[in-house]
Order: structure tokens, then C-alpha cells, then sequence
């Protein structure tokens, strides 16, 4: 640090020199005693390059810095000169000194510590002497810089007088600069900002008082003699009772060009604005048939009150302000009518506006509320020719009608009736939306009214899914329907027969694509699969409609406990929908018949509307043709057969793994709300999973045999009630006969046992067993029944009478994962 002094602070190189003094007198005396003690050898040695341990002193373990004493015979030993002593017992003449810095040099280090210390006071007694004029001398502006950049330079503290030079130099910079711009102006005649007189006699003062020699104090001191002497010539002429106008321009011309504003130079003006204010109002109002706009009149009025009173210039304001005063009560009345809650009928906004019109002044207002007439008018022939059409009127005009109609201030009756129609279609269509979609779907409900005209397009479909809501394109526009197209019931439904076909025609593309997957596709790196779009792994469920893969984890499946499976196993519910292929909650053909005749009541048409109806009529179509086929003789036998087997299996008790147990009722779930069973509250008791595992070699199939004439119609027919949103039980019927024709899927059942046990002990594991709390609830008695939003999963409803696959629930953990 003393060695560069310049790269200290003040207080840090005050301390080093105190320090260093001590430690060179020091020194000193311990280079003396070596002397006296014979030592005469010295060597030079750089100790900052050593190593700590090579520098210690071998008595104190002090590292040594500025010197120590060694020996040539050991040269191991080294030890400080406070231990000179303790060295060796060698002669003396075998030890020599090492040292860093000379006696020479130490003194000057020294001093330049002792500079950079002292510098600050030299420095501050300058400023103080230049700022305070303690010698009667003003010094250059060059002079203060020079303090300033020398206190920059040497990095001195933040100090009193560095913020009084500083300051000195701002003002006095900023008045050299004002200076030059006044001398500019009147050297090239562009105007600079004007100053009064009694500013200028201010600046110029302040010049004087700045410790500071400025140049251009002698320029300022001409210009304010010249002011001076035009005030003295400008009260001379205002005395004279007529002035000339020329000389009044000539001094005002005059003045102008001084800079300088002067209490005389106003009066001129005043008088030289009278007659212009006066030549501009006649100029405004006498012109023939003239409409002044408000502000235009106000800009008048104000700028007569800036001009010196005179006779004329009264009656000018008493007229202007006759004017305005009529045409702001009229601009006020119509202000009234266009932001009262109580509006009024056009009738009494028309004879408003008739009234108005003899004002000669421009009335925005007034203006506003005739353009509003004109639109209600026009809105209410929109509303008749509507209303008067071969259909009934849209949803999307008249809510656009009725959002034109609120906006309007205008009192219209029809807007009533229009209001009561749209509320009516919308409560409809959320009733409708909750009937048909499921809680938090991806979907819209046109979109679930509409046949998939996409169905064999399955990245596009995975795509749908993983997107946000109203991202991709809605299904009435996969089906070829514009927002127009939409407002034609013929046009709706010739698209809707052509995407039941387009419908039709990609499932069966799609399910002959997943067809030649591995089935089930090994884990591991492979294709996307799943509405996640990652490769296959553990516990892959098939859907039974696009026969595509999905993890257990992503998706709902059936849970066969919560379901009490009966001993024919063939009316298990172990059918999986993906989310891909069920999109809606399948209400009841019943519930949406209740939906169509709330429909026809309705004046109003909607495009689910329309949707709803043409997806009735596929409903039905496909009831009667299922009805037929299973009403045929080679269908009709078997399910008798099937029927009777069922009868007997219950008659003989069936399995005692497939008891019900006791004390553990489940809660039956409406099919047509499309609910299932919670499997957190109403599942069964890990050991009756067990029970299930272990029934299941002892199933037995297939119990039926069908033709293949006769399967082949039931599993078209299966196939295309599965694209259905609607819950039949003539599907369920058909699924549980062509069930019966197979062997027993005891893969399935393994698979959605072991998903089921998985889930509950992962649910144990945190602390939520859902059987043992319901248990203690119960033995309370005030175990509430379950609420709708406890049954309903998260994403979607089982199509067949509450069957919660299709629901993507929490994914379940693999035994050992908890």
C-alpha cells in the first residue's frame, strides 16, 4: 500500500502512514542492533514472491515482510530481527541480512504517504480561498474547474467544499450560458426565452455576487441600459391619450427584439388586441347562415377578456355570452337524454332535436342524439324485418341486436322482448352444457353435438386434446359449416348426414391403423402413444372404439370393485372409452327428449339446437335398428340363453369372491348424469380386490356362440353406437352379448384390478384412506350423501350409467412406489 500511495483513500493512507512510521523507526533500531552485533552481510529478497511457511520466523511464526535474519551455514533457519538472537549458534560473521526495502527507500515511501495524506488540506484551504475571496480575488472559471478535477483525480471524499465548488461552478456555467443566449438573440433576432426587467436586474446581480470572473457581465449591463431606455420612450407614448398606431407597432416591434419583457410592452398589446378581437367576432357571427361550434365561442369569450374593456367590446361579450349561455342549456338537455338510466321514447328525442335546430351555434351533443335517433330507428327496422322472417331469428343476431340495442340511448320496447328471448336460449344451452359436457372439458358443446367429421385423423385428435380450449377448430367447421351456413337448417343438417359418414368412414381407418399395433405395445423408446403423446409403457388400456393404447395412469378406466361385479362376468363393466372417443357425459336418449321439447318452446334459434336434433334423429335411427337386430330370431335366442344362465348363477350365490360386503353399500350413480362412483370414497376394501384377483381363473368362457353372419351385424352396430354421445341401453345389451361370445378377458381384469389396488394404497400413503373415514362418519350418523361434484371426475363421465374411464384421474402408483 505504500508503495502506491496514489491508489489510497484519504483516512487509509493517513492510517498506513502512521502505521509505517512507527514500523521504519522500528526498523531502524533493529538494523542498528545488527550492526553493533557484527552482522555486516545483506541480500535483497523479494518476500511477497515467498510462500508463507518459507518467510516464518522460526521463534514467533511471524511472516516476515521488510526483513530477516539467516544464516549460510542453516539455511533452513530464518527468524525475524526481534529474534536475532534465537537464530543459530554459528558465528556471526556466517549470518547475514535479508531485506526488502533499503533504509533509503523506507523514507520515501514514507513521504509520499505523508503527501497523500496532507494533500486534502492543501486542496481544501485553495477552495476555501478562491470560494470566501479571503485575498480580494475573483478567480477564472478555469481556475475552479482546475480545484474541481484535481478533487476528481485524487479521489477525494465527498466533502462541504466540494459541494460549494461544484455549486459555484453549475451557477456560474448556467449564467455564462443564459448570457450568451440573451447576446445571441439580439445579434441574430431569434428570439430567446424573455426575461423581465426585474429578472434581468436579478441576473445580473447574481453575476456579480458569483466568486467568478464572467466576460459577459459588460454585454448584460448594455442590455438592461437599453431596456431602460425603451420603458422611458413606452411611458411617453401610453401618456398621450391617442396614440398613433404606427408608433405603438414601431416600439412594440422594438421591444420585441430586446428579449426582454417590460410591463409597458403588455399595455401596447392590449390596446393593438382590441381592435383584432372585435374584427374576428363580427368576421364569426355575421356570416349567413354560420353555425360556431362551442368552442369556438368560448375561445372568443375568453380572449375578449384578455383585451383592455371598452364600449364595443362589452355589447360584442353580452351577445357571445347570450349565445352560449342557450346553446349550453340545449347541449346539457341533450347531455341528459343521452346518459339517463331512464331513457326516453324517440318521440320526445325527435322533438328535441326539431327545437335545436334554430340555434345558429354547432351542438355536438345535439349532434350525438340525432345520429342515435337515426340508429334506433334503423336498429328497430332490423328488429321487424327479423322478426318478420320465414325463421325464427338466430341467437348471434339477436344478441347482437339486443348488445346494439343497450348501447343505444334510446328507449325501445322491443329491446324487452328481445333481452327475455336471449336469456331463455342461453339458460337453455347451459342447461344443455351441463347435461352434455363433462366438469373442465376441452370442449365446446357444438363441438360435442357435431359428429367428429376427424375421427381418423389420430394426431390431430391428440393434438385437440393437449390444446387449450377454443385453439383448434370447432367441429362445425371440420364440417364444412361457415357462421352463415350455420343460420340454414337444411344446410345443417345435409352437413351433419355427411359427418356422421366422414365420421364413420375415419373411425374405421383408425381402428384398422391401431389395429396393427403390438397389442399392447411393448414399454420402451417407440412411437407416441397416448393422449400424453409419449411412448407406450406398463398398464396400457385398449379402447374398445378407435383401438388405440393409452397409459392407465393419463386416463379414467373402470373400476370393477366400486361396479359389485356379479357372478356373469360378461356384465362386467370393464369397457374403456379413451377421452378421445367419449367427449361428452351420453346422457340419456330420455334427457336430451326432455332438452328438445324445452327446444321447440323457444323463439329462437340456436346451432346446438339444430345439432341436438339432427343428433336425436341418429339416436333414434340407431335405437330402431339396434331393436330390430336384437328383436331378430338368430339374436333373440341368444340373449334368452343368456338371460336364463345369468338367473341361475345368481340362484346358485355365484363365487363367494364376488359377495357383496357388508356394511359397505355403494352409492348407485345416475347413468343419465353420466356420474361415477368416487373410487377415494365409495371403492372397496383392498382384501374384496384381492377376493377378485383370486376369483378370476376360475372364470369360465366363452357361455355363447354366435354365427358370423350374426356377430358381424352386432359389432358394426356396436361400433357405430359407440360413436354416439348418448347412453342407450340397447348398446349396453349389445356389448354384454358380444362379451359373452369371448373368452373371458382375464388380462383386463388383472389389469384393472391391480390400477385399483395401486390407487389405494398410494391413497393410504398420504394419509386420506377414504373407506376408514366414511366408516367413522357412518357410525356418527352424519355421513351426508354424496354430492354430485364427489362423484364426477375431473375431465369426463362413463358412457354406460356412470362408468368413470374416461375420466383422466391421478395416475395410480405402482406397488412399492408409495
Amino acid at each position: 500500500m505504500a508503495a502506491s500511495p496514489e491508489k489510497l483513500d484519504l483516512n487509509l493512507a493517513a492510517a498506513v502512514h502512521k502505521e509505517m512510521f512507527v514500523l521504519v523507526q522500528e526498523e531502524r533500531k533493529l538494523r542498528k542492533a545488527l550492526l553493533e552485533k557484527g552482522i555486516t552481510e545483506a541480500e535483497r529478497e523479494a518476500f511477497e514472491l515467498l510462500p508463507d511457511d518459507e518467510r516464518q520466523c522460526d521463534k514467533c511464526k511471524t511472516t516476515c515482510f521488510l526483513s530477516a535474519l539467516a544464516c549460510y551455514d542453516c539455511p533452513q533457519g530464518l527468524v525475524c530481527l526481534y529474534h536475532m538472537d534465537d537464530l543459530c549458534k554459528c558465528p556471526r560473521s556466517k549470518q547475514y541480512l535479508r531485506y526488502r526495502y533499503t533504509l533509503d527507500e523506507l523514507p520515501a515511501m514514507l513521504h509520499k504517504l505523508k503527501v497523500r495524506a496532507e494533500s486534502f488540506d492543501t486542496w481544501a484551504n485553495k477552495v476555501r480561498v478562491a470560494l470566501e475571496l479571503e485575498d480580494g480575488r475573483k478567480r477564472t472559471l478555469e481556475e475552479l474547474r482546475a480545484l474541481e478535477s484535481e478533487a476528481r483525480e485524487r479521489k477525494f471524499p465527498e466533502n462541504e467544499l466540494l459541494h460549494r465548488l461544484k455549486g459555484c461552478l453549475g451557477q456560474a456555467e448556467r449564467c455564462v450560458s443564459e448570457a450568451l443566449g440573451l447576446i445571441s438573440s439580439q445579434e441574430t433576432g431569434v428570439p430567446a426565452a424573455a426575461l423581465t426587467v426585474e429578472e434581468l436586474r436579478a441576473f445580473l446581480e447574481q453575476m456579480n455576487q458569483l466568486p467568478c470572473v464572467m466576460h459577459q457581465i459588460g454585454d448584460v449591463q448594455a442590455l438592461l441600459e437599453r431596456v431602460e431606455s425603451f420603458q422611458l420612450e413606452a411611458q411617453a407614448a401610453l401618456a398621450v391619450p391617442s396614440p398613433g398606431a404606427g408608433a405603438l407597432r414601431d416600439l412594440l416591434a422594438r421591444g420585441s427584439r430586446l428579449g426582454v419583457e417590460v410591463p409597458e410592452g403588455r399595455r401596447l398589446q392590449r390596446q393593438l388586441a382590441q381592435a383584432a378581437w372585435l374584427e374576428e367576432v363580427t368576421a364569426t357571427l355575421r356570416q349567413p347562415r354560420a353555425r360556431v361550434p362551442l368552442p369556438v365561442m368560448r375561445g372568443l369569450i375568453q380572449a375578449g377578456r384578455t383585451v383592455a374593456p371598452s364600449p364595443a367590446v362589452d355589447v360584442a361579450m353580452a351577445e357571445l355570452q347570450e349565445l352560449l349561455t342557450i346553446a349550453q342549456r340545449w347541449e346539457e338537455k341533450a347531455q341528459m337524454c343521452l346518459e339517463a338510466r331512464q331513457k326516453h321514447p324517440p318521440a320526445t328525442l325527435a322533438a328535441i332535436i326539431k327545437e335545436a335546430e334554430n340555434i345558429p351555434a354547432l351542438l355536438p351533443n345535439i349532434q350525438a342524439l340525432k345520429e342515435a335517433l337515426g340508429k334506433a330507428r334503423a336498429w328497430i327496422a332490423d328488429v321487424e324485418e327479423i322478426q318478420n322472417g320465414d325463421h325464427y331469428p338466430c341467437l348471434d343476431d339477436l344478441e347482437g341486436l339486443v348488445a346494439v340495442g343497450r348501447d343505444l340511448p334510446v328507449r325501445l320496447e322491443e329491446l324487452r322482448q328481445l333481452e327475455v328471448q336471449v336469456g331463455t336460449a342461453h339458460s337453455w344451452r347451459d342447461k344443455a352444457s351441463r347435461t352434455f359436457l363433462k366438469k373442465n372439458s376441452c370442449y365446446t358443446l357444438l363441438e360435442v353435438l357435431c359428429p367428429c367429421a376427424d375421427a381418423g385423423s389420430d394426431s390431430s385428435k391428440r393434438l385437440k386434446w393437449r390444446q387449450e380450449p377454443g385453439l383448434y377448430r370447432l367441429d362445425a367447421e371440420s364440417l364444412g359449416l361457415s357462421a352463415q351456413d350455420l343460420r340454414d337448417p337444411g344446410a345443417v343438417i345435409v352437413a351433419f348426414k355427411e359427418g356422421e359418414q366422414k365420421e364413420k368412414e375415419g373411425m374405421l381407418r383408425l381402428r384398422h391403423a391401431n389395429s396393427q399395433k403390438a397389442a399392447p405395445p411393448l414399454p420402451g423408446p417407440g412411437p407416441p402413444s397416448c393422449v400424453c403423446g409419449q411412448p407406450a409403457g406398463p398398464g396400457m388400456l385398449q379402447c374398445q372404439l378407435c383401438r388405440d393404447w393409452f397409459h392407465g395412469s393419463c386416463v379414467a378406466w373402470p373400476r370393477l370393485g366400486a361396479q359389485k361385479p356379479s357372478p356373469a362376468w360378461w356384465e362386467w363393466d370393464a369397457k374403456f372409452l379413451c377421452p378421445l372417443c367419449q367427449r361428452s357425459r351420453r346422457p340419456r336418449l330420455e334427457t336430451i327428449l326432455a332438452l328438445l321439447v324445452a327446444l321447440q318452446k323457444l323463439p329462437v334459434r340456436l346451432p346446438e339446437g339444430e345439432a341436438l336434433q339432427c343428433l336425436t334423429e341418429r339416436a333414434i335411427t340407431w335405437q330402431d335398428r339396434a331393436r330390430q337386430l336384437l328383436a331378430s330370431p338368430d339374436v333373440a335366442a341368444p340373449l334368452e340363453r343368456l338371460a336364463a344362465l345369468r338367473h341361475r348363477l345368481h340362484g346358485d350365490g355365484g363365487d363367494g369372491a364376488l359377495r357383496e360386503s357388508r356394511g359397505n353399500e355403494q352409492t348407485k350413480v345416475s347413468v343419465e348424469n353420466g356420474d361415477a362412483p368416487s373410487p377415494e370414497k365409495n371403492g372397496p376394501l383392498p382384501s374384496e380386490l384381492e377376493a377378485l384377483s383370486a376369483a378370476l381363473p376360475r372364470l369360465q368362457g366363452p357361455v355363447l356362440e354366435l354365427a358370423e353372419g350374426t356377430r358381424r351385424p352386432l359389432e358394426e352396430l356396436m361400433m357405430e353406437g359407440d360413436l354416439l354421445e348418448v347412453t342407450l341401453d340397447e348398446a349396453q345389451s349389445i356389448w354384454r352379448l358380444l362379451q359373452a361370445t369371448r373368452p373371458p378377458p382375464l388380462p383386463l381384469f388383472r389389469l384393472l384390478l391391480e390400477l385399483e389396488q395401486a390407487e389405494r394404497r398410494g391413497a393410504r400413503a398420504r394419509g386420506r384412506d377414504p373407506e376408514r373415514r366414511r366408516k367413522r362418519r357412518g357410525e356418527r350418523g352424519d355421513l351426508p350423501p354424496l354430492a354430485k361434484e364427489e362423484l364426477e371426475p375431473k375431465r369426463s363421465r362413463g358412457p354406460e350409467g356412470g362408468d368413470p374411464r374416461d375420466s383422466p384421474q391421478p395416475g395410480p402408483q405402482a406397488p412399492g412406489d408409495s
